[in-house]
């Protein structure tokens, strides 16, 4: 078992602690448990379970455990159902399903919230709130509302106490990282911990209601000059952490829209959704990260508008770069600049096998050579290509893995209102403009001086560096660090041998100790017998009785 000397800091609630263990052991992930050596924190009860035969299929019972693991799990299952550099298929598809709609928390507390987030009680804020709410979700749930000034709102409230059970879940997720990482012998595509750093940053975004307001304003700016699309306004005085009140639109969500909408007007429609995606994708650089078709609603203006903007990606210049060369490819059915767009993209172990890549790359491709170029999937491709990142151990930027699973998600949405919708033709003018743009004369110019510089700053501090290193060398100051790997287990069951043989050690020196007193008659006497003695026979007989409780809770004899 693993000793946890700071559990205090580390776990901030003990009783979660178990609960998880506990819920992991109920579908079937005992072993995850005896291989970290956390059985010692499993309640007893839950060890019957472990003997329990469980049929369903992995993917399936990581989903439902998910699920009953609560908001920061659900909010986890759904970030790695977007990312297939990191999990298999079967894996992703089953994550997709991770359901977050929970019962609505009660009216009292929902004012009290508002109360707390916006400084007065509800009745003085709103001219009316409805108690009951029309959406609810893990995170949080929605109330209909009237402003002072006879603005329909809808108000968002964060769930009671919810941060708290983030952090104490996040705590533990990252001890549980942290230990898979020291004690685990099964090769990752990627690290734990990185990993768990990496979704922290997502989940308290989320949290704060002001980052998704910042969102908000954020996309209302870089479509200011493009009419048909419309993000929803923030009432930044009725908005808080806690708290975001955002305005009524009035409209039909993309669900709900009639089958007697024209044929014109659903093809359209499909278009401006892809052509919104590009835009954001190629030429702002953030995009909206949620394309379901409840997160858009048909305006009575015919314009689409963006209900949500909780999750977002960020692309920088050469992720974009690579992004247009591998579309440009895709269309093109150029392996080679493929595979080179590919690597520039990703940062890839020593020693990676090119040539098996390409021809890898080449294989996929093959699939589209007898396809109509109309009915390629950009999304399904590019989540196909990234699979191949966890065969070769390359490491992708999140934000473009994020990006391959929204593509995915907008053409499954706009090829439901137009199955005819040819993604070349709204790929291919954005991309050739950003081709032109990075091959003007200017542009290069800029390039080459940006690298010059960097050449520049290399040279000048290679002397220094070069001058430290010698001046170490001289004096014996030169430390090289390494590590062992896989004696980290070793080391653990000597510990763990070394702690028991030391018990007994203990236990027999009692006993001894004991005899020796009894038969010496020191006193006090009880019954004729030395109490001393006797209080030492106890004792080595409870001491023995843990050692053996010990044993047998461990499974191992």
């Amino acid at each position: 078992m693993i000793l946890l000397p700071n559990i205090g800091n580390a776990i901030q609630d003990i009783n979660r602690f178990g609960e998880i263990l506990t819920i992991l052991t109920r579908h079937g992930f005992g072993f995850f448990i005896d291989r970290l050596h956390l059985e010692g924190y499993l309640p007893a009860k839950s060890r019957v379970t472990r003997q329990k035969k469980i049929t369903a299929s992995v993917p399936t019972r990581i989903r439902l455990m998910l699920e009953e693991l609560g908001p920061t799990f659900i909010k986890m299952g759904q970030i790695l159902s977007m990312r297939p550099d990191l999990l298999p298929p079967d894996f992703i598809k089953e994550l997709s399903k991770l359901q977050d709609r929970v019962a609505p928390f009660t009216e009292p507390s929902a004012e009290s919230i508002v109360y707390d987030a916006l400084g007065g009680p509800v009745s003085k804020i709103f001219k009316s709130f409805t108690k009951t709410p029309f959406a609810a979700a893990s995170i949080s749930q929605v109330h209909a509302a009237v402003t002072k000034d006879n603005k329909k709102v809808v108000v968002k409230v964060q769930r009671p106490g919810l941060k708290r059970v983030v952090e104490s879940d996040l705590e533990i997720l990252r001890f549980l990282a942290r230990a898979w990482e020291k004690l685990g012998d099964v090769a990752l595509p990627r690290k734990p911990v990185e990993f768990i750093d990496e979704f922290e940053q997502i989940i308290i975004a989320e949290l704060d209601f002001m980052t998704e307001a910042r969102h908000l304003e954020h996309f209302t700016k870089n479509f200011k000059n493009r009419p048909g699309y419309h993000f929803t306004k923030v009432y930044w005085s009725l908005t808080s952490s806690r708290c975001l009140t955002l305005e009524y639109i009035e409209g039909r969500k993309l669900t709900d829209l009639p089958n007697r909408m024209t044929t014109d007007a659903k093809s359209k429609l499909a278009q401006s959704l892809f052509d919104a995606y590009i835009y954001m994708t190629l030429e702002d650089r953030f995009f909206h990260a949620d394309p379901h078709a409840g997160n858009f609603i048909l305006t009575v203006e015919n314009k689409l508008a963006f209900l949500d903007a909780g999750q977002v990606g960020r692309l920088d210049t050469e992720t974009v770069v690579a992004f247009t060369d591998m579309l440009l490819a895709l269309v093109s059915k150029d392996s080679d600049n493929l595979v080179d767009a590919y690597l520039r993209l990703g940062t890839a172990d020593e020693g990676v096998d090119r040539r098996r890549l390409k021809r890898d790359t080449g294989i996929f491709l093959e699939q589209y050579y007898d396809f109509p170029v109309e009915r390629i999937s950009f999304g399904k491709a590019l989540q196909d290509l990234i699979g191949l990142s966890m065969k070769y151990r390359i490491t992708l930027p999140p934000d473009f893995v994020i990006l391959a699973k929204t593509f995915l998600g907008v053409e499954g949405l706009a090829r439901k209102l137009n199955p005819e919708l040819n993604l070349i033709d709204a790929v291919q003018p954005m991309a050739e403009v950003i081709l032109r743009r990075r091959y003007k004369p200017e542009q290069i110019a800029r390039v080459l001086y940006d690298q010059l510089q960097d050449l520049w700053r290399f040279l000048k501090g290679l002397p220094n560096q070069l001058q430290d290193l010698l001046g170490k060398l001289q004096h014996g100051r030169l430390k090289i660090e390494f590590e062992h790997k896989g004696l980290e287990e070793l080391q653990h069951k000597l510990d763990r041998v070394g702690n028991r043989l030391s018990f007994s050690l203990v236990i027999a020196a009692l006993i001894v100790g004991s005899s020796l007193i009894l038969s010496s008659q020191i006193g006090p006497k009880w019954g004729g017998f030395s109490i001393l003695g006797l209080i030492g026979f106890l004792m080595s007989g409870f001491f023995g009785f843990l050692l053996i409780i010990a044993i047998l809770r461990s499974g191992r004899m």
